[in-house]
Formats: structure tokens, sequence, C-alpha cells
């Protein structure tokens, strides 16, 4: 499903693993994002929850929920359909310190795509990986740009503003 390079991952997971701590605590927020699906057409816009923890040492899990807020469209032949991609993930995380920190992620997905006028609707299940970098706003809350790779033809590009308690 998902087409990514084990071994590069793994080096920049070790690369963020060589930094010092980042803060601790659970967080919550919004994400928004366009999803970059290869089909002819207009791809979907997702919104979403996501929630999670961190801990001292940089490492944390999070969870991702989102569905399209605006549906895209493709091209079948002389028809245009509007299709919709639901999602939801949990990952394993590691977010650097500092203000302007960089962040990895890894883990399991679930994906729902839904056709109008189709009568069946398709799921898929697989890994998934992602890459981003956060701006500390205040104590409590930060910008999160991020890329997803959800399978080898869609990638979400995300930003999400999570706030710590």
């Amino acid at each position: 499903m998902v087409g990514f390079n084990l071994k590069a991952m793994a080096a920049v997971t070790a690369l963020l693993c060589s930094a010092t701590a980042y803060g601790q605590g659970a967080y919550i927020g919004g994400v928004f994002g366009a999803l970059d699906v290869d089909a002819r057409g207009e791809s979907p816009l997702n919104g979403g929850i996501r929630a999670g923890y961190t801990w001292g040492s940089g490492w944390g899990f999070e969870a991702e929920v989102t569905d399209s807020v605006i549906d895209g469209e493709f091209d079948y032949y002389w028809y245009d359909y509007n299709y919709s991609l639901a999602t939801q993930a949990v990952y394993a995380t590691y977010r650097s310190p500092g203000n302007i920190y960089l962040k990895g992620r890894i883990g399991y997905l679930h994906e729902e795509l839904e056709i109008d006028n189709w009568e069946k609707e398709y799921s898929d299940n697989g890994a998934s990986a992602g890459l981003g970098a956060g701006f500390k706003l205040t104590d409590e809350a930060t910008l999160e740009l991020d890329y997803t790779i959800i399978e080898s033809d869609v990638n979400y590009w995300s930003g999400s503003v999570v706030y710590k308690f």
C-alpha cells in the first residue's frame, strides 16, 4: 500500500533520535489539508482531529481521524464523479526539541473511499508514514505542517494547530 523506503525512514528516525528532550504532555487539535490523489480531476480537502501524547524524550503516539470537507472530482470516460476519502490512523511519533522542531511519524492507517452514485464503497488498511515541522506559538499551542504518505498514489499535505494540556 505505501511506497516508501524503510531504510530511509530508519535513517531519518535515527537522526531525529539524536536530539535532546521535547516537552511532554497530552495534546489535541484540528487538522486541515489537501489530499494529493493521483487521478484525473480535483483532489479533496480533508479536515479532522489529531490527539496524542509526547514524553519528555520526544517519543510519543498520535491518533488522527479525517474526512473530506470538500469532495474531490474525477473524470471517468464521459462522466464526472465526486468522491470523498476518510482516514483513521494511529502513529508512533518523534518530535525534536526546540521552538521550531522536526516531526516524524509511522503507523497504521485505515482509509475509506466513497464515490457518489457508485454502489460499492472501497476501503484499505496498511502502513503510513510522514514528516513535518512544528512551530511553537505559545507554551500550550503549536502549528504543525505535515506531509503524510497514505498510499503510493495518495499523499496528504496538512496543517494543524495542537494544544498541549
